[in-house]
């Protein structure tokens, strides 16, 4: 149990460092860095190496049968805000450094301590998954540089926060006559919404713009708005979050651009009509989308 206070989790437990500590850190930490989302720092870890992308892939290993560590690994990708750290381990007052099976073991424990899943450990890492708040992580964290002699030099975590691409490119009004006319649908990716939320992000703005636009210039066109989840969670409660979305939609479409509420229709359909596998998360992002449908 001793080595659970060398990694520490939760935030309730923050003040575990002396201010001293901290102070002495902080004059060594790379300015550059932002903290760790997932974890706090091992004892000893400096700030050195990082990197942050908005949208990046990250592969990990999982066992094939969760929890079996006979089962065999297999491997797996997923995409989202990517964080990556190599940082230093200052050795201490002995002059030694810690292990590394002891960083493997505390990443192990802290995952399991946040409710969180050890998707596959090897002799150098964790691969992890958990949640923190209304964020949804994946990622790995053990040994990045083995001292020699059982030693770890510097710990690395690469950490996926679990988002959708933010689509930079609106879809036209010019496109989404282009697409009724051939499909009789427009499929939207651009309208976000806060993990099991129905409140519109106002990064939707462009995107609902576009489409008051083609039908204001198509007034006599009536539609639906048809929301659409991935499979993550209860159907049930999906269906209706999607109904809400599609709600939400016409909420805004008929108070900030006009549209007569008789012309639209919402309606959730939730996770039944994917249109990629729900295994990853590249798939359901695409299955998170909110479609207009010619009545």
């Amino acid at each position: 149990m001793k080595f659970l206070n060398c990694l520490m989790f939760i935030s309730a437990l923050l003040g575990y460092f002396s201010s001293d500590d901290a102070m002495a850190q902080a004059r060594k930490d790379n300015p550059k860095c932002e903290p760790n989302p997932v974890f706090n720092r091992f004892t000893g870890e400096v700030m050195g190496n990082c990197d942050q992308a908005r949208f990046k892939e990250l592969n990990l290993e999982r066992w094939k049968k969760a929890g079996d560590t006979k089962s065999g690994s297999e491997s797996f990708k997923v995409e989202g805000e990517h964080w990556y750290y190599l940082n230093p381990v200052e050795k201490d007052a002995k002059g030694l450094q810690p292990g590394v099976l002891e960083i493997v073991r505390n990443f192990e424990n802290a995952v399991q301590q946040a409710k969180g899943e050890v998707l596959f450990v090897n002799s150098k890492y964790v691969h992890y998954h958990l949640r923190k708040g209304n964020d949804e992580f994946w990622g790995k964290a053990g040994c990045g540089s083995d001292s020699g002699s059982g030693g770890c030099g510097a710990i690395q975590h690469q950490i996926i926060r679990v988002a959708g691409m933010e689509q930079s490119v609106v879809v036209s009004s010019e496109q989404i006559t282009k697409a009724m006319g051939d499909e009789g649908k427009v499929v939207f990716y651009g309208i976000y919404f806060d993990t099991d939320k129905s409140v519109l992000k106002s990064e939707s703005t462009p995107t609902l713009a576009e489409m008051a636009k083609w039908l204001k210039a198509n007034a006599t066109a009536k539609v639906f708005i048809v929301g659409h989840t991935d499979m993550q969670g209860p159907a049930e409660r999906n269906q209706k979050l999607s109904r809400d979305r599609a709600a939400a939609v016409i909420t805004a479409l008929t108070k900030d651009h006009g549209i007569n509420t008789d012309r639209l229709a919402a309606e959730g359909v939730g996770p039944f009509a994917p249109v990629a596998s729900n295994t990853g998360e590249a798939g359901r992002a695409k299955n998170r989308r909110v479609e207009m449908v010619l009545r």
